[in-house]
């Protein structure tokens, strides 16, 4: 087989990337995709959950607030238009 017109195979165990971390394109990718504008509500600390998702909601009509509990598993969808 000619290395010019085949890659080479690579086995597990020999990927010049580490498993479970994203290559610099995939993380430019990811960076693009999942990049909103920066907001924050430093106004809200110190509320509780519902106090804050009242007045973040209050502020910033179509924004849907969620409320997680501590250590929770999230999924990994993005959407603009909602605070965790």
């Amino acid at each position: 087989m000619a290395e010019d017109k085949h890659l080479s195979q690579l086995n597990v165990g020999q990927s010049k990337q580490p498993l479970g971390q994203p290559s610099e394109e995939q993380q430019t990718k990811l960076f693009e995709v999942n990049t909103a504008p920066l907001r924050t509500w430093a106004d809200v600390v110190g509320l509780s959950g519902e106090d804050a998702k009242q007045k973040i909601e209050s502020e910033n009509r179509g924004l849907r607030v969620v409320i997680v509990p501590e250590s929770s598993f999230l999924t990994a969808d993005y959407n603009r238009n909602r605070v965790r």
